[in-house]
This record gives structure tokens, C-alpha cells and sequence, in this order.
């Protein structure tokens, strides 16, 4: 209907200004519906009707995030329609989809776009996502310093982390200075990499010794360091990624996970605690942008209170994300069993455990968890020997994973911090940074299936 009216206007009687408006108005309907070329057209025209520097670039940055949002097949289907302007901007967006698992080259074929089209707007105005691409310079480690506690309290944490690193460099001739941080304060151990001439640091891993970096950012400049912890106090630093198995990223990808399940309505029961708290937040913040409004975030002290959440909750209200031990969801799946039989159950990987039982699994039958993917790799002989030399603790299970994903981001540094929506494939998740270069795990999903936990698409 707004359209309708729109396509009614007399566009000889508007002004630029008019104009300009007019089109962003249409190319706002036409993203609204999910027609990413037909608002790369108007948002064209609204260039064409533009005088406002800044104004101009905004509208090329709007451009390029629609582009980038498209579906491939929508791109590659296309036609330029005999315009110059939508057919470089389709170039631009096929170099790109092209090439970002390969980042020299996609540097290149920028360059090349620029050449072939340089009196595009978008050339004029480079897309701001992509201007640090045009001197992209591959990831290159001469040595790497590893800050871990090897002794003292956390030297189970450490020591598991540095077997998974280890194992991940292999043969691999580039140097690891190892730091012990239960031993040396942090600023010592910043100081003694720089003299020792090391650029690229992995750790720490104890949240007070990132917030010593944060603090004083300073201490690590010239260095990329790759911290293995992220705190509240986590902002953005110049080479400087911040790395974790946080509940904080299971609880975005449930989000992610349950709005592809086509769950619209749900429960959130958080524990009553400041980890119920960090990662209820981070749950709704995904919800509102999936959703465009808020969760149904609860909070509860014993499981018997997840029953009394679904009183007076809307009538669709088709799922529960819980945060729980092994036996707190046990005893929740028990009560929604008779209260609420229908209701799907998505848990993080705090329910799964190596302690649990044929018997318990029995009982979980249908319940939906996140966890690593190295999981799925029950019979790899990696896993084995992973299993073995932990005890076959999943907690620490986990750790190794995270040690050997270490090694694999140190060893991609500039292309994650460099190249929009690049991932790797890693032991803890599928890998990518945003804007703050802190890194997203895309967990894997497990369901129980007639008592056999078995991979589910995510």
C-alpha cells in the first residue's frame, strides 16, 4: 500500500531533496520485504539526487551492508539491467563473495574493481567494511608468545590449553616462548615479549590479567595479541582479539538456533546469579535483533520454578532455553513432562557431561544442547587421545579444543580482524569476529534421540 502511494508521486514536482528522501523511503519498503536489488536500485537513485558528502558515503555503506546480506543465489541471478551503477555494484559484491576465503586475492580483485570502475560512487566512497582489505598483508609469524598459568591453581587450565596448542602447531618451525602468569605479574610478561621482539602474543587467560590489557593498552602495542578471555570490561583495541568459551556465545547461538526451529515464543530461565544475568542478556540481544523484541528472560533459584514460568505465558509459547546442571535439567524436563509435554527444551553445554548416564540420556529424550563440534568426533583417534590424557572430562576436553583453536586464530590473525565475515573451522565452533574483533564460536547442536546423543543441524 506505502509502495502504491510512492509509485503515485509526481517526481518532476519534487526537489533533490525530495527526491532523495523518496527513494530511501522506497528502498526501505523494498528491504522490509526482503528485495535486496530492487532497494539497491532505489538507494542508486537516491545517490543520483544527493550533494551531502557524508550523506553519500552513509548511503554506500547501506548499499554494501544489503549486498552483503543477500543470499549468493539472489547476487549471481541478477542483472545489471543496462545500468553501469547496479552492474558495479554487483561485480563488487561477486569479487568479494568470490574471494573472501582467500584474502590476497580478494585484495586483489578489489583492486582490479577500482580500476575497472573508477568513476562508481562506491569507488569515490569504498565501502568502509571493506577499506582495510585494499592493503591487506597475510598473517606472517616470525614467533608467538603464550601466556598461560602453569602452575599454582590454575595449572590444570594452563597446562591443558598449551597440549592443545602444542598438538595443533605440529611440525610447525615458528617459535612459541611459553609465559607462566601464576609466576610473573602480566606487565612483566608484556615486558619481557617486547624485548624479546615477539609481535604476536596467545593469552592471557585469567580475566584479570585482559583487564590489565585493557587498562593500558599501551603495553602491548605493536604486538596482535589474541587473549583467551573476554571481561565486561571488553572494548575495542587496535590488534588486540579477545577469544573464550563463554556461555555468553551458546547463548546467542541458541538464539540463532530456536528462531531457525521456527520458535517465535519462549521461556529463558537464567540461573539466579550474575552468570544467569551476563548470559540472559546476551540471549535477548541476538532475540531483539532476530525478533525485534524482547525474550521472555526468567530467572529461577530451584528447578521447580521453570513450571510456574509457562503459567500465564502466551498460548504459543513453544520452547524453553535453560541454563542448568546435568541433574537440574533432568528434574525440569521431569516437571514439563507432565505440565508442559510439548514444549521443546534447548540446554547449553553446562547439561552435558561425561558423568552422564545410559539412564539419564533415557530420560532426556527430545532435549536440544549446543556444544563443541570436536564432540562429534568421538572416533577420531585425536579424540582418543584427547579423552585419555583427560580423563575423558569434558571440561577439559574443551580446554584442549580451545588451545588448538588458539594456534589456528593466531595463525589467521589479520584475515579474521581484517575480512568481514570471514570463518574458520575450528575444534570449539565455527570461528568469526565482529567489529571488535571478538571472536563468535557458531556452536554445533546435539539432540538425544532414543537415549544416543546424535548431531543436529544447527
Amino acid at each position: 500500500m506505502a509502495e502504491g502511494k510512492l509509485r503515485a508521486l509526481d517526481l518532476t514536482k519534487l526537489s533533490p531533496s525530495q527526491k532523495s528522501r523518496y527513494y530511501e523511503t522506497f528502498a526501505q519498503t523494498a528491504e522490509n520485504r526482503k528485495d535486496v536489488i530492487e532497494a539497491v536500485k532505489a538507494r542508486i537513485k537516491m545517490d543520483e539526487n544527493l550533494t551531502d558528502m557524508q550523506r553519500r558515503k552513509d548511503n554506500v555503506d547501506k548499499t554494501w551492508s544489503l549486498l552483503r546480506s543477500a543470499n549468493t543465489a539472489v547476487i549471481n541471478n541478477a542483472s545489471d539491467e543496462g545500468s553501469v551503477a547496479l552492474g558495479g555494484w554487483l561485480a563488487l559484491i561477486k569479487a568479494y563473495n568470490d574471494n573472501i576465503r582467500q584474502p590476497v586475492q580478494l585484495s586483489q580483485a578489489l583492486q582490479s574493481w577500482k580500476s575497472a570502475y573508477p568513476n562508481h560512487v562506491a569507488s569515490t566512497f569504498f565501502p568502509k567494511e571493506l577499506e582495510s582489505l585494499l592493503n591487506f598483508q597475510q598473517t606472517n609469524l616470525a614467533q608467538i608468545g603464550l601466556v598461560l598459568p602453569l602452575s599454582g591453581d590454575g595449572q590444570i587450565l594452563g597446562t591443558t590449553i598449551q597440549s592443545g596448542f602444542n598438538d595443533a602447531k605440529g611440525d610447525s618451525t615458528i617459535p612459541v616462548q611459553v609465559f607462566d602468569s601464576s609466576t610473573t605479574p602480566i606487565n612483566d610478561i608484556l615486558a619481557q615479549a617486547k624485548a624479546s621482539g615477539i609481535k604476536a602474543l596467545v593469552g592471557p587467560l585469567l580475566k584479570q590479567n585482559v583487564d590489565a590489557i585493557i587498562a593500558n593498552p599501551s603495553a602491548v602495542q605493536g604486538m596482535d595479541v589474541l587473549t583467551l578471555n573476554a571481561t565486561a570490561n571488553t572494548q575495542a583495541i587496535n590488534q588486540v582479539c579477545y577469544y573464550g568459551l563463554s556461555p555468553e556465545d551458546e547463548a546467542e547461538s541458541a538464539a540463532n538456533k530456536m528462531w531457525k526451529d521456527g520458535v517465535r515464543n519462549s521461556i529463558v530461565a537464567m540461573p539466579q546469579n550474575d552468570l544467569g544475568q551476563r548470559v540472559g542478556n546476551a540471549f535477548n540481544v541476538r532475540w531483539q535483533r532476530l525478533a525485534g523484541t524482547d525474550a521472555n528472560i526468567r530467572y529461577y533459584n530451584l528447578p521447580a520454578d521453570i513450571t510456574y514460568f509457562f503459567q500465564g505465558a502466551p498460548q504459543d509459547t513453544s520452547a524453553l532455553y535453560v541454563i542448568s546442571s546435568p541433574d537440574e535439567l533432568a528434574e525440569i524436563k521431569g516437571y514439563l513432562d507432565t505440565s508442559n509435554p510439548n514444549v521443546r527444551i534447548y540446554a547449553s553445554s553446562r547439561s552435558n557431561a561425561a558423568s552422564n548416564t545410559p539412564e539419564y540420556y533415557a530420560k532426556m529424550n527430545g532435549v536440544q544442547f549446543s556444544d563443541i563440534p570436536f564432540f562429534k568426533q568421538s572416533d577420531s583417534s585425536q579424540y582418543q587421545k584427547v579423552a585419555g590424557s583427560t580423563g575423558g572430562e569434558f571440561q577439559l576436553m574443551r580446554l584442549y579444543a580451545m588451545g588448538s583453536d588458539a594456534w589456528l586464530l593466531i595463525n589467521h590473525f589479520n584475515e579474521l580482524r581484517q575480512v568481514p565475515g570471514y570463518t574458520l573451522s575450528g575444534l570449539t565452533g565455527q570461528l568469526s569476529a565482529d567489529s571488535n574483533c571478538d571472536v563468535d564460536r557458531d556452536m554445533t547442536w546435539y539432540q538425544v534421540q532414543d537415549g544416543n546423543v546424535v548431531a543436529v543441524a544447527n
